[in-house]
């Protein structure tokens, strides 16, 4: 398995300004994305939320995803510290975008 590390600078994705309301959707491979939601779900121990991570990874694309994860890294919780800077950044965007769906 090859860390996130050489599949971020592989695919070179960027979130600057001009992708702001892009999604990453089209541009990752089914791969790339399933391998970093099994590393949120084994990491924040949370897995009926791997469907979620999915639609962030997406979202947001797997360099803020590994940015947030770093920062949330820091904290006393930081599954829920992930989660709040996805949820702001979403509120930030004006995207309340639900459609990856809850957990079930």
């Amino acid at each position: 398995m090859q860390p996130i590390e050489e599949i971020l600078n592989k695919h070179q994705l960027r979130n600057d300004s001009s992708s702001l309301n892009k999604t990453f959707v089209n541009q990752l491979s089914i791969d790339v994305v399933d391998k970093l939601a099994e590393e949120l779900v084994t990491e924040y121990n949370n897995s009926p939320y791997r469907r979620w991570y999915c639609g962030v990874i997406y979202d947001f694309g797997p360099a803020q995803v590994h940015e947030w994860r770093v920062k949330a890294s820091e904290g006393n919780q930081p599954a829920k510290l992930f989660s709040k800077y996805v949820k702001n950044s979403r509120t930030h965007r004006g995207s309340q975008r639900s459609f990856h769906g809850q957990p079930k």
